[in-house]
This record gives C-alpha cells, structure tokens and sequence, in this order.
C-alpha cells in the first residue's frame, strides 16, 4: 500500500480542522500529517492540534504572519524536501483545510480508505506532476451537495520529484518528469458558508495595511502586479444573491460521509441516481475512458448534453 504524506496550513478552522484530522488521519495516519498553524488563537483549535500532536501527527507553530499563509508554497516545499531526506514514503499531497480527498470510481464518488488506497496504488512508479483536474464545491445551506469546478485543478508529487509547489499547489512542478498525469482523485472542497460566516472569513485573510471596507483601497491593492491576496479582494465583492446562486446552472452532486452511492441534480430534468452502465451504455465511447464514466459524466458529459441513459 503506497505511503502518503499530508501538509496543511490553517488558523482558527476550528470544526474544519476536526473534519480534516479525522479524514487523513483515518486515511494515512496521524504520523503522516503536518499541519502549520498560521497563529490560530481560539481555544478548541488549538486544542484540536495539541491532541493531534499528541497522536504523532507534526505541528509546525510560528508561521503566525499573513506572508506566512501567502507564501506557504515555499513552506510546503521545504518540509517535502525535510520528508524526502529523513523518510521512506511514495506521494506527497499538499491540501488545504476546507479539502477532502475523495476519488472517482465505477460504483461512485468515494471517500473510503480502500478505494483512495487503490487511487494511490494505481499511480505507484509515475514521476510526472499529478493533478486532481477539479474540484467539487460544496453548494451553500445545502448540506451534502456539490458541484464542479471544472478550472479548479490541484496538484501533488511522488517522493523526491519536487521542483517546485507554487502558493495554492495548483501546478507543482515535478523536476523528475516533464509535464502531468491526471488522477482519478477529487476534492470535496467545503469552501462555502453561510454568506455572513464566509465574509468573516475572508476579512481574516485580507492582507495587513488593506481596509475591507474601503473599496478604493481594495482596487489600489488588487491594481498592484502579483498582489498578495488579490484573489480574496475580488471574493469579498460578490453580493449575498449571487453567492447562494452562484451553482444554479450546473451540475450538482450529492455525497454522504460515507458509501459510494452518488445522485445527480440535473437543472433541466432534476434528481437522478447515477448507473455507470447505463452511462456508458448511452456514450459508448466513453467506455475507453480511463478515468471513470462518472469522472467524464462531471468533467466533460455534463456539459455536452450527453445522456445519463439510453
């Protein structure tokens, strides 16, 4: 069974972080996350990564300034190298806080331990950069719901390959093998909140010396080549209507916490359970597919008006 290693940064995700320690460490062990606080200051938080450090898993405190978090690529890649010296491990996967791992397969969409296991077995020996080619976002006030981010991609890196993990390790670069592999992995990105909650959130990440509430600082700021955080600025002006709609014309998908039974709301037609046979059945060519009929229904079919049945 392949050996992965996790590296994380967050502050103060609280109930998130709770989340992402029970997920991989179920999945790879405690021994095999890192996580970086970047200057969390509520009590169950730190909590949470006290009992975490306890179990074996590496907290890295200190990196408390927003450069810090703006900046964690080359943190990232200075512990992944620290990793390839000291340990024997095959993957290096750098996630964020609100991420979970779940992978693409024939019955579904899974977060079990076996079928991700398989996912990472399956890429054994690959050296080019690996990458997760989208994400699912989870849909606001509706629990259990998402939806592809189609330009979303993330990537990770076999053992002693790193060249390079950029800030938000969307294109790690490997220095073993030109270019990449695309993984049958997703995230499942809980990225949305409540409209007030999520706000909040994203004012604790302006950079220092920016006011949210003064939109003539924010276009100053986000003016400037290669500005920190600029991201975050364009987020902060999006209204409360456009946000809890922002999924409305897609494809969303429903997942449990566990099980690989997945149901489709299609905008046009409403709620299907997914058949992979059927599927493939109706787009024969989608039988040479390797990444899954699911993985294509979401990717490509979807948006091709591709039939889910004859």
């Amino acid at each position: 069974m392949a050996e992965v290693r996790v590296i994380m940064m967050q502050r103060d995700e609280g109930d998130t972080l709770a989340r992402w320690i029970a997920h991989y460490g179920g999945l790879f062990g405690l021994p095999n996350l890192s996580i970086m606080d970047n200057g969390s200051t509520d009590p169950f938080t730190l909590a949470l990564l006290r009992e975490a450090e306890l179990g074996g898993a590496k907290i890295y405190w200190g990196f408390d300034t927003p450069h810090d978090f703006h900046n964690k690529g080359g943190h990232f890649g200075n512990i992944v190298i620290h990793w390839d010296a000291e340990y024997a491990y095959d993957f290096a996967l750098p996630v964020d806080c609100d991420e979970i791992l779940a992978v693409f397969t024939d019955e579904g969409l899974s977060t079990e331990h076996e079928a991700i296991h398989a996912e990472f077995d399956r890429l054994l020996g690959m050296k080019t950069s690996l990458r997760i080619d989208m994400s699912l976002f989870n849909v606001p006030e509706r629990p259990g719901w998402f939806a592809p981010v189609r330009h979303f991609h993330k990537g990770f890196l076999a053992s002693r390959t790193i060249e390079i993990i950029d800030n938000g390790h969307h294109e790690p670069i490997s220095r073993a093998a030109p270019g990449f592999e695309t993984t049958r992995f997703t995230y499942l990105h809980n990225h949305n909140s409540a409209y007030a909650a999520w706000r909040k959130k994203l004012r604790r990440k302006f950079p220092a010396g920016v006011d949210p509430d003064d939109p003539e600082a924010i276009r100053a700021y986000e003016a400037q080549p290669r500005a920190e955080g600029a991201h975050l600025m364009r987020a902060w002006t999006m209204s409360r209507k456009a946000y809890l709609g922002q999924y409305d014309a897609d494809l969303l998908i429903h997942h449990g916490d566990g099980g690989t039974f997945t149901m489709l709301q299609r905008p046009q037609d409403g709620l299907h359970a997914w058949d992979n046979d059927a599927y493939r059945d109706a787009n024969p060519d989608v039988r040479g597919y390797a990444l899954t009929a699911l993985h294509h229904y979401v990717r490509y079919g979807f948006l091709e008006g591709r039939p889910l049945t004859l």
